[in-house]
């Protein structure tokens, strides 16, 4: 496993941003070097990943990323009394040695590689002649280059071409994302930069890896369910056959919960040990141990330093903050290295470290059994925003409201709720990061392209579940039937098998359905037009009346009120069976048919299953998923990994929401991790119908060795 931390190219006294909210000072006391040497003798990792210099104003970090001093050029000291040297065109014309980008890069590479460390770059540029040696110079340790956040969709749509408001389809929005990836990383594989990661918050990620980018590396905590984007990112190396996934650790940017919670460095700490134990093979802490560098919390020691104001947060000026300068450096003793953060989150790095060196890291990638679909063409968030545009589209969606979040993006929400419940751990703060499995490992498996393949699928999975959008095909529909002939189970509504690119969730027609509608070979119906607007769906019969049918409610129990319209169609296998029916006429809501040797469950709505997510009816609970999350939950017990969690010997109950756990079969090892902080937490481990009850205490991480205990 790479373990890892991020190092910058900076000096003091300068500003990464400016603002009264925003200003960070810079007080880095050492060289990228030097932060080598502090690595090793802090022991933080075996990786480090250099954010290089492709900015900046000052002569001294320009010649270190230049190497200038190969020439004989030695920066002078910025004199921030007198004003003098504080920019780089104080000293030389940058033009001038254009042809020497990247050269201190290629000596810091062979400098890592002499101490045994592995490097990776971000945010780095350089002319072809030395990023050519950046291979050979770094060995078996160069780890690769990073792009970064540079194809997030933005709040000011810079990534729409034209302003042609009127062409934009969800697909041409694809295809100018991919354009610009493919671009991206093409140039760096032709100059010799090797691997090329992609790191960032962005749902989309599955988009930039269909485009080329060899190894995803989630920004978490800026992505903020930890189990969410590991499912995404552990889904996409199985589906493109990547050499490893990795988690990019932005915990001193979005942790958010104030430094004075004593679960604040918990949070680090549980973060590192949720991803090795669902498979992350690289994980990178960005910031912190070295200095701090933002003050996204409310008691940040940042806001006891100056406050600069000159505009835009990107004002950096360097005569125009010299007057600070002195006051800045009398607070520095509060953010530098040797400030009680900076060394918190160095303990906590160094700590994991030690554990990793001592236990090793579990071969392959966690069991799955069940993957949930991120669909053709889904370029939304993580979760459902109301305030959120689709691919950044808000000029469209003041036009039309479809291209806010809106039924396909609360549909993420509720299989969350399902398969990563996050119990309110970190309380009296949100937790937006920390979940349980209580069904284990789930993937996100992407049809992105229409990149499905039933083959692969059936490799993997024994079930797969539509949840939010998806623009369907004649290709996807074979394959999905192939799935399930085959023995699979998949779970689809009305909508997602409808062609549509132009996010019309509400008023499509048959015509836009793949087939027309006939989807009598997978689902055993025909959509015949858009039925009638109805209240309540329940149970078809009285089969609960003396207990709880098999997806877990019974009659007289209630969801809704739904207020969608469900499908007029007409059923064209006799031996189909309705599970859910809409409670005054009895017309079919849900459905399940046998298909080959496979199950397909229909939810015959003409609305996503987010629409679901609305359950205030007689007899729904605190905690109800809605009909749809009743379904995950009921395929979830059916289609359960080899090694599974309970509270009562039955099935996964509240006990199991605080309990993350993976099995890994190639080294026959499970990890287990109470993400309550506070609280042991009692359960049942079951594997080879052997039972044993466990307790783990507040905060614990365990690795067992399967045969040994059973």
């Amino acid at each position: 496993m790479f373990v890892g931390t991020g190092i910058m190219n900076s000096v003091p006294d300068y500003l990464v941003c400016s603002g009264r909210t925003h200003t960070t000072w810079v007080p880095q006391l050492y060289s990228p070097v030097e932060l080598l040497d502090k690595i090793l003798e802090d022991n933080q990792g075996n990786l480090v990943q250099y954010w290089g210099f492709s900015g900046g104003q000052s002569p001294v970090t320009f010649a270190r990323h230049y190497a200038l001093e190969d020439i004989g050029l030695v920066p002078p000291i910025p004199d921030w009394e007198s004003g003098q040297n504080l920019k780089i065109t104080d000293w030389v014309n940058p033009a001038d040695y254009k042809a020497r980008n990247g050269a201190g890069v290629l000596k810091l590479i062979r400098e890592a590689r002499t101490r045994g460390l592995a490097i990776a770059l971000l945010y780095t540029e350089s002319a072809p002649e030395w990023s050519r040696q950046f291979q050979e110079a770094g060995g078996e340790l160069y780890f690769g280059y990073d792009f970064g956040e540079r194809f997030t969709f933005n709040l000011d749509e810079k990534h729409l071409k034209g302003g042609a408001l009127d062409s934009v389809t969800l697909r041409t929005l694809a295809d100018d994302l991919m354009a610009r990836v493919g671009e991206h990383v093409s140039a760096r594989h032709a100059t010799g930069w090797g691997n090329v990661a992609a790191t960032s918050s962005n749902f989309h990620l599955d988009y930039e890896v269909a485009a080329g980018a060899d190894i995803p590396m989630t920004e978490d905590f800026a992505f903020k369910h930890l189990n969410v984007s590991s499912a995404l990112s552990r889904g996409l190396v199985r589906q493109y056959n990547l050499p490893l996934w990795g988690a990019h650790l932005a915990h001193e940017h979005y942790s958010w919960i104030p430094y004075a919670s004593k679960h604040k460095f918990p949070l680090l700490r549980a973060a590192m040990y949720q991803k090795y134990l669902t498979g992350a093979k690289a994980i990178i802490n960005e910031s912190g141990g070295w200095y701090l560098e933002a003050q996204l919390v409310t008691d940040s020691p940042m806001f006891e330093t100056p406050r600069v104001e000159m505009g835009p947060i990107h004002n950096r000026d360097p005569y125009v903050i010299a007057p600070f300068v002195e006051e800045a450096r009398q607070t520095y003793h509060k953010i530098n290295y040797h400030s009680p953060v900076a060394r918190s989150y160095r303990k906590e790095i160094s700590d994991f470290y030690d554990f990793v060196k001592a236990n090793g890291t579990p071969e392959g990638q966690p069991e799955t059994t069940v993957a949930l679909i991120k669909g053709n063409l889904d370029l939304g968030g993580a979760s459902y925003h109301p305030n959120d545009a689709i691919a950044g589209m808000f000029t469209l969606a003041e036009r039309n409201p479809h291209w806010f979040n809106g039924q396909p993006e609360r549909g993420w929400d509720i299989a969350f709720r399902v398969f990563y419940p996050k119990p309110p751990v970190l309380a009296p703060w949100q937790n937006h990061f920390l979940s349980g499995s209580p069904y284990g490992q789930v993937d996100i498996t992407s049809f992105a392209n229409d990149a499905v393949d039933a083959g692969f699928l059936s490799a993997h999975y024994k079930a797969l579940l539509f949840t939010g959008w998806n623009t369907a095909s004649d290709k996807q529909y074979a394959e999905l039937l192939r799935f399930v002939q085959a023995g699979g189970t998949l779970f689809v509504s009305l909508p997602h098998l409808s062609t549509n690119t132009t996010r019309n969730y509400a008023s499509f027609g048959v015509e836009e359905l793949v087939h027309g509608g006939d989807f009598s070979d997978l689902c055993g119906v025909k959509v015949k037009g858009r039925g009638r607007r109805f209240y309540w769906a329940t149970s078809p019969d009285y089969e609960g009346r003396h207990g709880k049918g098999e997806l877990g409610f019974e009659f007289p129990r209630r969801f809704g009120t739904l207020q969608v319209c469900m499908g007029d169609i007409e059923i064209t296998d006799s031996g189909i069976e309705t599970l859910a029916v809409d409670d005054e006429e009895m017309a079919p809501v849900l459905l399940r048919r046998r298909c080959g040797q496979g199950t397909v469950y229909f939810l015959n709505t003409w609305a996503y299953p987010g629409a679901t997510d609305a359950d205030f009816g007689p007899g729904a609970t605190v905690d109800s998923p809605g009909l749809a999350g009743y379904v995950y939950r009921h395929i979830a017990r059916q289609n359960r990994p080899s090694v599974w969690i309970s509270d009562d010997r039955q099935d996964a109950g509240a006990e199991c929401a605080f309990i993350n756990y993976s099995h890994f079969p190639k080294d026959g090892t499970v990890c287990l991790h109470n993400i309550d902080f506070d609280h042991p937490h009692r359960f049942f481990l079951h594997a080879e119908e052997k039972v044993l009850p466990l307790e783990v205490a507040p905060g614990e991480f365990r690795r067992l060795d399967l045969s040994s205990k059973f």
